[in-house]
């Protein structure tokens, strides 16, 4: 009770007067799930537009803020979650700055075919990894994307991180 007190007379301002006891027990526990650490930076904020004061709450653990791709499961517990941050976007040839002669459209397509077999041995070497969640700081494009899905493994793109 005393640091709820300590908190109300902290974040005492007319923008919270409303929401006061709300977010003085939000600061209190908190703090509290630091269990010692002085470290403020473990603390994250993250702001929304729309809502009100009072929709604000305390995750406990990790919030990522992300659509999930066609096909991909939406709910996921007992995460095994692998990040990286490499190209899941070489299905398709893409050559820059790079002249290259081929003598016929039959060899464009086996180069096609040996960049999706590289790409998919990638999926593969993932997957082997035991995860069902896989988080890219990087493009995923459909191919991947795809056999994630048909792995029952969450594929999230474009995830950044502070920290």
């Amino acid at each position: 009770q005393e640091l709820v007190k300590l908190a109300r007379t902290t974040l005492s301002s007319k923008v919270l007067a409303q929401s006061m006891e709300h977010f003085a027990n939000l600061a209190v526990d908190a703090v509290l799930r630091l269990e010692g650490s002085t470290n403020l930076d473990l603390i994250q904020i993250i702001k929304q537009s729309g809502g009100s004061l009072a929709d604000s709450w305390l995750e406990p653990g990790f919030l990522l803020q992300k659509k999930l791709g066609v096909g991909q499961p939406k709910v996921m517990e007992n995460c095994k979650v692998l990040v990286a941050n490499t190209g899941m976007d070489t299905d398709k040839v893409k050559i820059y700055g790079a002249k290259v002669k081929v003598d016929s459209l039959m060899r464009v397509a086996e180069i096609e075919k040996a960049e999706q077999a590289k790409m998919l041995a990638k999926c593969e070497r993932i997957a082997a990894y035991g995860c069902n969640v896989f988080v890219n700081r990087q493009l995923i494009y459909n191919r991947p994307e795809q056999y994630f899905s048909s792995k029952g493994i969450m594929a999230i793109e474009h995830a950044d991180f502070d920290g």
